[in-house]
């Protein structure tokens, strides 16, 4: 277990710590959607873009309850709301089959602990809450409400919890970052972190549009090289079998 952070636990102490920060990141990889969507409270909004650990996190209204552990012997059952006032996440629940199954990160820390903050600290934040979208329970055209499952409350789901796949990787891949004109490699799996980026045919492309196949041919090979030692997060040991 990581120690505890000094300066987050004197600022904890103090009778003046600052404002706390909620930072939200709704990660789709668990999906098999390489994207995720970083944004801050309504609270935030009139500082603009906060940023922590290098991610930009937009403001935007939501509002995020039941985290809190009751002592009663089971998960906690939280309930998140966002604004669906840009359409972005009306945009997304659409796309991605009302983002059931994605993951949900809540980071906090306080003010001044930020990238751009009095005394600016990564390490310190307290311990990430990360859950899992469970059910969509409301869509109208001002807000979109899911209730949350706790990422390690797997009661009732098959195992292996990781798809058995012979062919097909399953890796985290970097995503490139439109305001910072580089890749995010925080959570990523695949060991890839080359110059020349690819399209998922394996053809040589520019940054943004770099997409991986995760077939060994036209994505491993073209990124480590056809007689490279080849990280793979598929099973290709897995015979194929007929039913």
């Amino acid at each position: 277990m990581t120690a505890p952070n000094t300066a987050l636990i004197r600022a904890g102490q103090s009778l003046t710590p600052g404002d706390l920060v909620a930072l939200f990141i709704i990660d789709l990889s668990p999906i098999r959607v390489n994207q995720q969507f970083a944004f801050t409270s309504q609270a935030d909004k009139a500082r603009g873009p906060l940023k922590f650990r290098g991610i930009t996190y937009t403001p935007l209204d939501v509002k995020a309850e039941g985290f809190e552990l009751t002592g009663q012997g089971t998960m906690p059952q939280p309930k998140i709301s966002v604004s669906n006032a840009t359409r972005l996440m009306s945009s997304a629940t659409l796309l991605y089959q009302d983002l059931i199954g994605a993951k949900l990160i809540r980071t906090r820390t306080y003010a001044q602990f930020l990238d751009d903050g009095a005394t600016p600290d990564p390490e310190a934040a307290y311990t990430q809450d990360i859950y899992r979208f469970e059910q969509k329970v409301e869509h109208s055209k001002h807000q979109i409400v899911w209730n949350l499952a706790a990422d390690m409350d797997q009661e009732g789901r098959e195992l292996p919890a990781r798809l058995v796949i012979r062919d097909i990787c399953l890796w985290r891949y970097r995503r490139w970052d439109e305001d910072a004109q580089a890749f995010v490699y925080d959570g990523v799996q695949c060991l890839y972190n080359g110059d020349q980026s690819y399209d998922r045919f394996g053809n040589p492309t520019t940054p943004d549009q770099d997409e991986p196949s995760r077939h060994v041919t036209t994505c491993c090979k073209v990124r480590f090289g056809a007689d490279a030692q080849l990280p793979f997060g598929g099973f290709p040991g897995v015979a194929r079998v007929r039913v």
